[in-house]
């Protein structure tokens, strides 16, 4: 007697095995960013280490760039699911800290991330971040909303970048956070007063 398998099962089935092999494709870019510089790694590297065979990988990503593209985007959703509830309830600082402490636990591929081959792609993820956890200023503000964000956003991310650029353990988490707080709510501050830049 044979066994048939319904169209949606079997488009189950493929859906399942193709999660399966993106995450293998993901985890073995992590364990290899590791040892080796990104530059260094062929997609040949990654199917063996994920034991996915070569031309399955081409059916996931267009190359090893598109794949670091995918995972910035899920880092950033990493990030945001940390760190949202916590500035929902009003704990800015605690929330800026939780960034930096996963940013230091995950230190290797943020420098990738940010400061190599995916950094364009995490600083577009950031920005929409942003705009997901960021207050609109009043209208009355002489600096526009988007613009605001846009500002907010690269102040966090060059500070993060530069972070990452220095020693490891030459700052910490919390020094860090704080630095970032502090730009931060000084920057919103000053956003947020009345006067307007006169107009040519």
């Amino acid at each position: 007697m044979s066994h048939s398998i319904s169209p949606a099962g079997g488009s189950s089935a493929k859906d399942a095995r193709a999660q399966r092999s993106g995450a293998a494709l993901r985890e073995a870019l992590f364990r290899l960013l590791k040892h080796k510089a990104f530059e260094q790694i062929t997609v040949r590297d990654i199917c063996a280490e994920a034991g996915i065979h070569y031309a399955t990988f081409f059916r996931h990503h267009s190359g090893k760039e598109a794949l670091l593209d995918h995972i910035a985007a899920d880092q950033m959703a990493r990030l945001v699911e940390l760190t949202v509830p916590i500035k929902e309830s009003g704990d800015d600082r605690g929330a800026i800290i939780a960034l930096c402490q996963y940013v230091e636990d995950h230190r290797a591929l943020w420098a990738i991330l940010l400061n190599g081959g995916a950094a364009a792609t995490m600083r577009s993820e950031w920005l929409r971040y942003t705009r997901m956890v960021t207050e609109p200023q009043p209208r009355e503000s002489w600096l526009p909303s988007e613009l605001g964000m846009v500002c907010t956003t690269s102040l966090i991310v060059e500070t993060v970048s530069w972070w990452l650029r220095q020693a490891p353990g030459e700052w910490s988490p919390a020094q860090i956070a704080d630095i970032m707080h502090r730009l931060v709510t000084s920057s919103i501050a000053a956003a947020r007063a009345p006067e307007r830049p006169a107009r040519p």
